[in-house]
């Protein structure tokens, strides 16, 4: 009986120690599932199998790459559609013997341009090309205008106030010693560029437009050899011309 005893016993015991493995083992198994369970929760408590994670990663991956390559485009989201406006010397940017280019697409760029044109020209040609249909305007006018800008700013704040942007070329310079004394030296000496200029600026002062400097661009050129310059013979307009560096100078001002 006392060996029967002790092997009862020895059974109880194995059987205690069994039980202990198995809670053990479950406890474990339970831990582990916690820990996993946890592991494919996402900030709200919510569940998030491995195939949506890897998805959202993937997408994040995709947005980050597209943000990097968003400054290789001429025209960035935050100006939307553009519209270009201009008088001779933007003519001369894509043609060196037109008088007018009426919405020609450049660079994906709807332009309007006409040589002689005044404040007007513009007017016409953004109520042509509709309000409904650009987000941003690009406007290199002004010279025609001999430096009176006071059209300009009324205007410019109505399109601000109807939710557009404004990008402004200051009034590329003329040459007064290579103006026709009798005709455009009246009216195109260099001093009026300055002024029409300077009324732009003050204008532009504390609004949210963007200003291309083309007058400090293209009379460095000049003084210094670079790739634009001035036509001998009337002190106005620019070559070579075609002038697409001027063009391109713009474009990159819109990255």
């Amino acid at each position: 009986e006392a060996k029967t005893d002790s092997d009862s016993s020895q059974n109880e015991s194995s059987k205690d120690s069994s039980s202990v493995a198995k809670e053990s083992a479950s406890t474990a198994e339970a831990s582990s599932e916690n820990n996993v369970s946890k592991s494919d929760m996402d900030d709200s408590g919510k569940e998030i199998s491995s195939d949506k994670a890897a998805k959202e990663a993937t997408k994040t991956q995709e947005v980050q790459e597209a943000a990097d390559n968003s400054g290789q485009t001429a025209k960035p989201a935050s100006y939307g559609r553009i519209l270009f406006c201009g008088d001779s010397r933007t003519v001369d940017m894509f043609s060196e013997s037109a008088d007018e280019i009426r919405n020609e697409v450049h660079d994906g760029i709807p332009v309007y341009c006409k040589n002689g044109c005044q404040f007007e020209y513009m007017v016409d040609a953004v109520n042509e090309y509709g309000l409904d249909n650009f987000d941003t305007l690009v406007s290199w006018m002004g010279c025609n205008n001999f430096g009176d800008f006071s059209k300009y700013g009324p205007y410019y704040d109505q399109l601000l106030a109807q939710g557009k942007q404004l990008v402004i070329c200051t009034v590329g310079p003329t040459v007064d010693e290579c103006l026709l004394i009798d005709e455009d030296y009246l009216y195109y000496p260099n001093s009026n560029q300055i002024n029409y200029n300077n009324s732009l600026r003050a204008w532009a002062n504390g609004k949210d437009v963007k200003i291309i400097d083309l007058y400090s661009y293209i009379d460095s050129s000049i003084k210094n050899s670079g790739p634009i310059s001035i036509v001998p013979t009337d002190g106005i307009h620019y070559l070579p011309q075609p002038t697409t560096e001027l063009w391109n100078y713009i474009i990159s001002n819109l990255k």
